[in-house]
């Protein structure tokens, strides 16, 4: 679910792929994407013009744990992000820095980042994010502690019968929600193709914009 009435922050958007996905997918919503590599940011920003949606789209050069000096606190109504998840010395570091910032803490921790996005968030914003399921229980725990209540859970698996490797969850600012978990959402069925869900999903008829 994306509060689309108000505006939309994208943290580490990168390229900006999912800023401008989302709004494509809601043409009223206004987005930020927060990005510290400045040939990232000029990528994105030459994807928004390209895309006829620069008005709508703003792409700022910035480190996220700079964000409660940048910004007045609850501004946001949703904070999206697919954040690194794996701990510094946890697997081998990629050689090439922009890769090696993705996908480990190297320039931004877990809980920074929600820290970040709790300033960021209206009372009962919500902050939607991927994460990886062997950090599942610390996420929680840093959610409340951060004031950020978990309040739907989808394990993602890549076929039928395999080990969850991502997670998709949505927490609550300032709420109290009960937690919601959803059916798992499978990649691919036992043969290898795609599932009728995914293909919706790549073909953005997965949701009506009413249920966001």
């Amino acid at each position: 679910h994306v509060q689309a009435h108000q505006p939309i922050l994208d943290v580490g958007t990168g390229c900006g792929v999912i800023a401008l996905l989302l709004a494509r997918r809601f043409p009223q919503a206004r987005l930020v994407g927060i990005e510290l590599q400045t040939e990232l940011v000029r990528f994105a920003q030459q994807n928004a013009v390209r895309n006829a949606l620069g008005h709508r789209v703003d792409m700022v050069c910035a480190d996220v744990r700079t964000l409660p000096s940048l910004i007045s606190p609850g501004r946001f109504g949703t904070v999206v992000c697919n954040p690194p998840y794996r701990r510094v010395g946890q697997g081998r570091l990629n050689p090439n820095a922009s890769k090696a910032i993705a996908r480990h803490e190297v320039a931004l921790t877990l809980s920074q980042l929600l820290v970040a996005a709790r300033h960021a968030l209206a009372r009962r914003g919500l902050l939607v994010m991927i994460y990886h399921p062997s950090r599942l229980a610390e996420l929680c725990v840093e959610l409340e502690r951060t004031g950020l209540s978990p309040r739907r859970l989808r394990l993602i698996h890549p076929k039928p019968q395999t080990a969850a490797s991502m997670v998709l969850v949505e927490a609550v600012c300032g709420g109290h929600d009960a937690l919601e978990v959803l059916p798992p959402l499978l990649v691919c069925d036992a043969d290898g193709r795609y599932t009728a869900e995914m293909q919706a999903i790549f073909e953005g008829r997965a949701l009506g914009v009413s249920d966001g």
